[in-house]
This record gives structure tokens, C-alpha cells and sequence, in this order.
């Protein structure tokens, strides 16, 4: 194993351990606060599935339920539980722990920063630049999707855990260390509990060990004792091969049967073109891989859904001439390890954080930016062991332009922190964020039919008409595009049309039980009373399970067909089915009063 080469520039002078710890707080309040405006958003998107109709959120007593109800990524789940129990169903108290999650993994990651950089005999440059570093983390506005959305949190809790688990197996590699390595294995196995992309972590783990030397023993004590000072280097310390393994060996066993298990929940490994689907999902990536780099560097043009080149052949000259790039990045990266550690690690991790949903498994979405949370923490580990660097090599230089430099750091995290602020408000509204995705999402249905949900559930359905065709002209076999945009079109009288696009749902779908029901609903609006019926009748045939129906008829034979013998007989049928259905108790027993009095008249 190599170490870096020492840096002759003259030590820094040790700092009190109170001020250390200032660092990583200050950057752990940036993070804190460009999110204060997200605290108030809504619900989107996943966070119906994931949260709003979540069933085990209900009872956090019943830890079994919340566990087993999302079997991979369980700590998620029960950080949405105890959220529901402390701040209620509302969306803001699953923000704030979002965002003291984000602070969490800030601080975290600065404290490594300070580590590492040391360990890379940056001392005198590891403190400002372990907090540039952390404050780009913590203000990027490519992280919002991560922190803004509270389907996001399987990032945040991963990266806290993962950073945490570096943190404990550094210590783990110093003499007298073995409960940081079971420290270690725990947060490594709350990292894949979090997210499958914890998989990453032995990887990294040994990334690190390679290119930057471990603490020694006399380290670690003044660590431990926050005195600010670092021990000398030993290289016999240093170099710690059968404590290494002791640690790397139970993470990669867990981490790897952890893996396996996901792989087999997705039914991927019975797939007999899974080689070929891998390669091509890898292509593909490649491609947006270079995407995600383009937004680290210049973040314009986010969305919550993107576009994407599909790979679809292993000759396509794009994916291959991406995967190239990414490579030749790589092997460069690798080959300043001697005079830049730091760098080549912060590029392995990059790389190894996203491969996981960039080769085995095709996902739902080809490019989402809440996947570049943890692996972004790669490209700042590069940008912050440049200015240690520069700081090291040249102290007089940098004490004559150090206002020059403060003002530049300031100005760039300013700017980055303003774009957070802005880019929480688009996530303010689902009609801004769907608005917004639907330019950077071209060709894509998705977005569109997410518009035109946006805007029916906000009572505009005169503009949810417009996303809802483009839905059915992109994808016309869209049963429930038809379906919403039928009610849409009804709610805007246009009956006729409104007719035709609940019929083609049917078309789509003979057993869709609900264009039946809107068909009744729409004759009962054009005032055909028998023809609702027959509707209603049919619904029913194809459901006889169905609350909706029984009522409507209930209704139909009350009020205008006075057969109340019928009508009680609906209603009694709704409660068997839903006894908590409001006001049909008080149906059957109207009906049943009425049905009495018209046989007394009789």
C-alpha cells in the first residue's frame, strides 16, 4: 500500500479542539438554511406512495408492520413512521427531518474532509478547505431532489450512514480500534437498510485505505482527545493489512448478501438476457453520467424527470464513446494517486457511489438527480484537496490575497445558495414542478399526465384538458389519461367528448370497472336517468363489490324512480360491503320508512 508523499510546508499550528468543531456546525447550518423556504412544500410525486397512503405509518407501535412493509430500505420507512408520529400526516415535519438529516450527513462529511486532508499532510490548508468542500455539498441546488423531497430521504439516510460507517473504519485501521470496526459494520448495514447503493461502501472503503495512508496510533489518541494536533505517519502503522480485512471483510460479506437479495426480489437473475440488458443499461448511463457531471459544474436545466438517450444497441457510438470518457477520467485520476490522494479517491468514489443504478438493473427513470447526492461528495472531495493544496504550497501568497479569496468563496457559495432557495419554490407546487419537467422531459408522457393530475386536483381542469391529450397522443392506450381527461372535459361541458374518452378507456380495458361509472355519472348530468342506470348495472356486473355503484343506484331508484324497496335494498348492500361508508345507515332506514309508507298508501 502506498501513502502520500509528505508536504514540506511547515506544520500548522494546533487549534482548540472548540474551534474544530465550529467547522463542521457552520457547515452543518448552510445546509440548514437554503432549505428553510422547502419546509412548507407538499406533498409530490412518490411521496403519495411512499408516505400519504403508506398504511404502516399509522401505528410506529407496530415495528414488525413498519419494517416488513418496505423490506429493503426498512430504516427509511421507519423514519417516515416516527415522522407521522411526532408531527402528524403533514408534509412539514417530514421536511425538517429531511433537512437535519442533509446537516447531519454536511457535518459528517466535513469532518471527513478535515481526516482525510490531514491524513494527506494537508494540515495547514485541511480546515478552510474541508469547509469548502462541505458547504458546496451542503448548497449545490442539484442536491434539492434529495433533501426537497421527501421521497429523497433513502439518500440522505444513506449518506449519513455511509459517511459515518468511513468515519468508524478509518479509526478501525488504528491499533487498539476493533469496536470502531463493529461500529462500522453496523452503519454500513443501516446504509443498505437505507439504500442498495451502500453497496458501494467496501469499494470505497479500500479506495481509501490504498490512496491515503491510515492514522497512526499516536493519531488517533489526539483525535480522540480533540487536541487539533496530528500525529507523525508511521508507515508500519499505517499500513495495516490484517486489520484492513478485518473490517472490509464482514462489510462485504453483508453489503454482497444484501445485494444478492435485492437482485433476487427484482426477479433479475431469472432473466436470460440480463447480460445483454446490463451492458446496454451501462451504456446508457454513461451517457447520463456525463449529464450529472454537466449539472455538478453548471446546474442549469433541472428537473424532477429527464429525458434520456435509451441505448439499444452495443454499437450505439454515443453510449460507447461516454463509457470511454468515463474510463480515460478514471484511469487518470488513478494515476495522479502518488500526488493528488485525495482526488483519485474522491473519483473512485464518484464512480463507485452511482454504479450501482448504472449497470445491473435498468430503473424506472434512466436519470434522476437525487441519485448524485452521495456520489457528488466524490467531485468535492477533488475540488476541496485542490485548495489545501494551494493553500500548502504557498502560505505568504495566500495570507496577501486572502480577502481576494473569501470574497470569491463567498461569492460562489452565495450563488449556489441562491439557486437552492429558487429551486425550492418550483418544488412549492406540483403544477411548477410538472410545468418545468414537462420542457426538460420532451417526448416523454410521464410528466404530462403528472401536469394534468397537478392541475385537476387543484381545480383547474380547463388547463389539466391540454397535458391530458398530449398524454393520449403520445401514449393512446393511457386507460386512466382517457379516464381523467373524460372528467376533465365533462367538468368543462363538453359532454360529447367527455363520452368518447371514458368509452376508449373502456375499449382499452372491458373490466375497467370505473368508466362505467363515469358513463353513469355522465348520463345522470345529460339527465338520462335510465340510461345511468344501465351503467350502473353494468358496473356492477363486472364488480359486485362496488360501493360506488350500489349508491348512484340507490340514489336513481329514491329519487327518481321512487322504487324505495330497491333503494334500501342498495343501501343495505353498500354497509354490508362498507360499514363506515357516512350516511348509509340513514339510507336503508329512510328507504325502508318510505318503502313502508308507500305500501300503507297502497
Amino acid at each position: 500500500m502506498r501513502r502520500a508523499p509528505l508536504n514540506r510546508s511547515p506544520a500548522a499550528a494546533p487549534r482548540p479542539a472548540a474551534f474544530r468543531w465550529l467547522v463542521p456546525i457552520a457547515a452543518g447550518l448552510l445546509a440548514a438554511a437554503v432549505y428553510v423556504n422547502a419546509l412548507h412544500n407538499p406533498f409530490v410525486y412518490d411521496d403519495h406512495d411512499t408516505v400519504v397512503s403508506n398504511a404502516s405509518l399509522a401505528d410506529v407501535s407496530n415495528v414488525r408492520f413498519v419494517l416488513v412493509y418496505s423490506p429493503f430500505r426498512p430504516v427509511v420507512n421507519l423514519s417516515y413512521a416516527l415522522d407521522r408520529f411526532a408531527w402528524g400526516s403533514e408534509p412539514f415535519g417530514f421536511h425538517v427531518t429531511n433537512v437535519a438529516l442533509h446537516a447531519a450527513a454536511t457535518m459528517l462529511f466535513c469532518v471527513l474532509l478535515q481526516r482525510l486532508l490531514t491524513d494527506a499532510n494537508l494540515r495547514r490548508g485541511s480546515m478552510p478547505a474541508a469547509f469548502l468542500g462541505a458547504a458546496l455539498f451542503a448548497l449545490h441546488p442539484l442536491q434539492t431532489e434529495a433533501v426537497g423531497y421527501v421521497s429523497g430521504r433513502s439518500e440522505l439516510l444513506c449518506a449519513v450512514w455511509f459517511i459515518a460507517a468511513l468515519l468508524a473504519a478509518r479509526r478501525a485501521r488504528a491499533p487498539g480500534s476493533l469496536r470502531f470496526g463493529v461500529l462500522a459494520a453496523g452503519c454500513a448495514l443501516l446504509a443498505l437498510a437505507s439504500k442498495e447503493v451502500a453497496v458501494a461502501l467496501p469499494l470505497v472503503l479500500v479506495a481509501g485505505a490504498w490512496l491515503i495512508a491510515a492514522p497512526s496510533g499516536s493519531e488517533a489518541g489526539a483525535e480522540k482527545l480533540h487536541t487539533g494536533a496530528a500525529g507523525s505517519v508511521n508507515a508500519r502503522d499505517a499500513v495495516r493489512p490484517r486489520r484492513l480485512l478485518l473490517v472490509f471483510v464482514p462489510l462485504s460479506a453483508l453489503l454482497v448478501a444484501g445485494a444478492i437479495y435485492r437482485l433476487i426480489a427484482f426477479r433479475f437473475v431469472s432473466n436470460g438476457s440480463w447480460l445483454q440488458t446490463s451492458a446496454l443499461n451501462l451504456l446508457t448511463q454513461s451517457i447520463v453520467i456525463w449529464r450529472y457531471v454537466g449539472l455538478l459544474l453548471w446546474p442549469h436545466g433541472q428537473s424532477i424527470m429527464h429525458s434520456v438517450h435509451r441505448v439499444t444497441g452495443p454499437a450505439d457510438p454515443l453510449g460507447l464513446a461516454a463509457l470511454a470518457g468515463l474510463l480515460v477520467v478514471l484511469a487518470a485520476a488513478l494515476r495522479l494517486r502518488h500526488s493528488r490522494p485525495v482526488s483519485a479517491f474522491g473519483a473512485v468514489w464518484f464512480f463507485a457511489v452511482l454504479a450501482p443504478s448504472s449497470s445491473l438493473i435498468p430503473l424506472r427513470e434512466g436519470m434522476a438527480e437525487h441519485r448524485v447526492y452521495l456520489a457528488s461528495a466524490g467531485v468535492f472531495l477533488m475540488v476541496a484537496e485542490q485548495v489545501a493544496r494551494w493553500i500548502d504550497g504557498s502560505p505568504a501568497r495566500v495570507r496577501r490575497a486572502r480577502v481576494g479569496l473569501i470574497a470569491a468563496a463567498c461569492l460562489v457559495l452565495a450563488t449556489l445558495g441562491t439557486l437552492t432557495v429558487r429551486r425550492n419554490t418550483v418544488w412549492s407546487s406540483a403544477v411548477s414542478l410538472w410545468t418545468e419537467a414537462t420542457v426538460h422531459a420532451d417526448g416523454m408522457w410521464e410528466p404530462w399526465y403528472a401536469l394534468g393530475d397537478a392541475l385537476r386536483e387543484a381545480g383547474d381542469c380547463a388547463r389539466a384538458v391540454g397535458p391530458y391529450r398530449t398524454v393520449v397522443r403520445l401514449q393512446p392506450s393511457h386507460r386512466d389519461a382517457h379516464t381523467n381527461l373524460g372528467i376533465c372535459l365533462a367538468q368543462t361541458g363538453q359532454l360529447d367528448e367527455a363520452e368518447r374518452s371514458f368509452r376508449r378507456a373502456l375499449d382499452i380495458d372491458p373490466d375497467f370497472v370505473r368508466g362505467y361509472t363515469n358513463l353513469g355519472a355522465l348520463a345522470l348530468v345529460a339527465g338520462d336517468a335510465e340510461r345511468a342506470r344501465s351503467f350502473y348495472t353494468l358496473a356492477l356486473a363486472h364488480d359486485t363489490g362496488n360501493v360506488l355503484a350500489r349508491l348512484q343506484l340507490a340514489s336513481l331508484y329514491e329519487h327518481t324512480f321512487k322504487d324505495y324497496h330497491s333503494a334500501a335494498r342498495m343501501c343495505g348492500e353498500a354497509r354490508l360491503l362498507a360499514p363506515a361508508t357516512p350516511g348509509v345507515a340513514e339510507c336503508v332506514a329512510r328507504n325502508q320508512h318510505l318503502a313502508a309508507a308507500h305500501d300503507a298508501g297502497q
